[in-house]
Parts: C-alpha cells; structure tokens; sequence
C-alpha cells in the first residue's frame, strides 16, 4: 500500500532542503542551519525518499535497513528547538532572529514527523515479515511523540491483522482513518477485514475510498468490480470492467469478468465476445475456456463446448471444474460412458463439496440405467451434508439418490429440508420449484432422472 500522505510530506521536505541547499534561508536562519547541518540534512532526506520508494515497493527488508540509517541520521542531527533571546537591542535584528527561529523549529518538526513515519513504516515492514514481537518494539520508540501521527495506529491496526485479530485491528485502522483520511494503509485494510466478515456492502465503502486515493492502481479497480459481482451488481460491475479495459485492454481477467456479468444481464453475444477477447490474449485461459463452453452448451452448441473444455483440460488436466463442465456436456450428448470417465476421474481429484456433488447427482439421475447408481450416490453425499452445513444444493442430490436407491421416504424427507432451506438460503425461484417438482416425484414413488424437468 501507499501513503499518498508520505509523498507529499517528503516532497515538502525536499523543497525544505533544496531551500536550505540552495542557501536562499531567512537572514538568521543560518545561525542554526550551518553548512555542515545542511549536508547532513540532504543526507538524511537521500536517505528518508529511498525508504519511501522501498516501502511503496513494498520491498520489506530495504524498509528495515533504511529505517535504521535514518534514524541514526535523525539522532545525528540534534535538532534541539530554539527560542527567541529575551532582547534585542535592534527591532529589525529581533524579527529576523524570530523568523530564523520559526524556519528551523518548522524543520526541525518535519524531521520529527519523518523520524515517526520511519518507526511506523519500519513495524508495518516487520508485520509482514511475521515479526511481530519486533514491530510492537519499534514502536514503543515513539509511542511518546508518536500517537498524534497517522502511521502509529495505522502500523498497530496492519499488525493486529497480520495476527488475524481483526476486531483490535479495526478500532486502530478506523483511528488512523480519523488522523489522515488520505492515509491508504487504514482504508484498504477496512476493505480487508469486512472482506473477511462477510460484510459486503462495508467492504465496498472502504474500496472505494481506496481506489479515489490511489486511481493508478488497477488492481484496486479489479477488486471493485468483483465484489460488486458479489453484492449482485451486475451492470455497476459491467462499467467497472470496461473502465478498466479502457485502461488495460490487454487485461483477459478483466474481459472474462465482464463476460460473466454480461451472461447475468442476458446480453449473451457480448458475452461471447469479452470471452473470445479473454482466450485471444490467453489461448489456456481456464476460467474463460469454462465460460465460453457454458454459453456453448446454454446455446446448443454442444462439439463447440467440448472443444473449448478439451483445450483447457490440455493446459490444467486436474481442473476439477473443467471436469464437470465435460461430464456434464457429455450427458447432454447422450454419452454416458464419456460422462461417466470424467465423472470417476472428478472423485478420484477432488474432494471439494461442489465436485464432488456434482459427481453424485450424475449417478443418481443419469437416464441411462447402466450409470445410475444410487445406493454410491448416498455414500458420496452423506458426508457432505454436515460440510456443507446441510446446503439445499447437497440436500437435494442426497433426495435425488435416496430415490434412485428405492429409499423414497428418505427422499421425501430430504427433499423436504432441501425445499426449507432454499428459501432460507434465497435460492432463485425457478431453482426452488424444481425442488418441489421434485418432491411430487418423490411422494409418488418415482426417482428423478436427468430432463424430466426441462
């Protein structure tokens, strides 16, 4: 992260230094800015910009070492602060005593602010490090002096969520925040830890506050139009995706997203062209290979989707979700023995909840008698139910293989819960009254196979 804070601070002391260099100071100031005082100041400035660029570059170890040399420099320094003398026998001579005192005490300020930025830059360093006992040190130096700074809270809230303490981070951050709102650290770790609570929409606010500070960052636009696809915000993640594309357009991550925002919203030939831009720029792309093959499939297009999975599955084999899609296509086709290859080559790679479901709903409403197997499809999908936290889409293959099995009244029941819990769960209604066509089949004795409720 960047402090668009620091940098200006160390362009204001630039010029401070380049004032001073340049030996154009206030009529008095060089009684405390002696020439040997201004090399050491230039010194340390050298010094102070090569830990900012360190730290923007997120160069963890350059942050430490450079800490230390300018701290040492700091020490070096001994800007002690002046005061005025108690008289002056000339008027003119006291004001520009007065004026030199107030140039070197504002200096003097900035290398203090300086010398609090590099202890708190140097503990976020050591926070990334893991080094946790040694960034609560580095603090403690400033602790005094440094409470008023930005930095210090910032640095103690990026450590307390390195430690995944993210209810004593967020006070921290959110203090930072108070100090300086052009501070990026505090922002894009609110992001982060509503991120981690599931909190959406507050995520969103602090993301977007942290893409205004820094606007050069596509990555940060990125992250905003995904998790606007998490709020549900198809469109505002449609114009998000092509600001970035207008950006970047060699970005095939941005396109396949807009893609899939644009199947969302029904505007399925833009799908098909952001996914042709995506795999153009990334012939292996996966993701996009899996979502141009979807369309294909949606569209009838059934060679064309297995074309699509055959290349990805060349690149990435063991991509469980390219399996599926395959296994699926070849159902849809009427070759069973293909669907059934992949779906035994899914089970065999894959232990995720959603591959493996998706394997047991094909044994267990397969039309075609010699590949249904229900009493292996119960087998596969008991242990999912618990951890999948009894998710309707578990349940409802469980139902579907109680069927299959002859265990109707099982299925029945199970169909039931699956039925309550879709509506807990906001499943879409066409996904819900499926479940309780279903559920008719069931209480009539009578299993569930693939098409009956096309």
């Amino acid at each position: 992260m960047v402090f668009n804070r620091i940098r200006n601070g160390a362009g204001a002391l630039l010029l401070a230094v380049c004032f001073c260099a340049g030996m154009i100071l206030p009529a008095t100031a060089s009684t405390f800015i002696s020439p040997e005082l201004q090399v050491k100041l230039a010194d340390s400035d050298k010094v102070y910009a090569s830990l900012l660029s360190a730290y923007e570059n997120r160069k963890w170890s350059q942050v430490l070492s450079l800490s230390k040399e300018f701290s040492k420099q700091y020490a070096l320094l001994n800007l002690s602060p002046r005061r005025s003398t108690a008289f002056s026998v000339d008027r003119d001579e006291k004001n520009r005593q007065d004026k030199g005192i107030k140039f070197f005490n504002s200096l003097r300020k900035k290398k203090k602010k300086e010398f609090v930025m590099s202890q708190g830059l140097a503990a976020i360093a050591l926070a990334h490090k893991r080094d946790f006992v040694a960034a609560h040190d580095i603090l403690r130096t400033v602790e005094d002096s440094g409470d008023d700074y930005a930095v210090i809270p910032a640095a103690r809230g990026v450590i307390a969520y390195k430690m995944k303490d993210y209810n004593a981070a967020e006070p921290f951050l959110k203090t930072a925040h108070m100090y300086d709102s052009t501070m990026m650290e505090p922002v894009y770790y609110l992001y982060k830890i509503a991120l981690k609570k599931g909190e959406y929409g507050t995520a969103y606010f602090w993301l977007e506050k942290a893409a205004a500070l820094a606007p050069e960052r596509l990555n940060l636009m990125m992250a905003q139009g995904r998790l606007l696809q998490k709020l549900g915000q198809s469109s505002a993640a449609e114009i998000m995706y092509s600001k970035l594309i207008e950006r970047d357009s060699s970005n095939a991550v941005a396109y396949n997203n807009r893609g899939y925002c644009r199947i969302a919203l029904g505007k399925l030939d833009a799908a098909f062209s952001d996914f042709n831009s995506a795999i153009s720029i990334n012939s292996e792309y996966s993701e996009a290979l899996l979502n141009r093959a979807a369309l294909w499939r949606a569209t009838g297009n059934l060679p064309a989707a297995i074309e699509d999975l055959n290349t990805g599955l060349a690149s990435t084999p063991s991509d469980a979700r390219l399996l599926v899609s395959r296994m699926q296509t070849f159902s849809d086709m009427g070759d069973f023995v293909s669907a059934k290859a992949d779906m035994e080559q899914i089970l065999l790679l894959s232990g995720s909840i959603s591959a493996v479901n998706e394997a047991a709903w094909f044994l267990a409403t397969s039309p075609d008698d010699s590949v249904r197997d229900g009493t292996r499809a119960v087998a596969l999908l008991l242990p999912l139910v618990e951890r999948s936290k009894r998710h309707p889409r578990v349940l409802d293959s469980l139902a579907a293989a109680y069927a299959a099995s002859g265990e109707f009244e099982k299925a029945v029941a199970t169909q039931q819960e699956a039925v309550k819990r879709g509506v807990q769960y906001r499943l879409p209604n066409f996904q819900l009254t499926k479940y309780e066509k279903r559920l008719a089949l069931y209480k009539e004795n009578k299993p569930f196979k693939t098409g009956m409720d096309d």
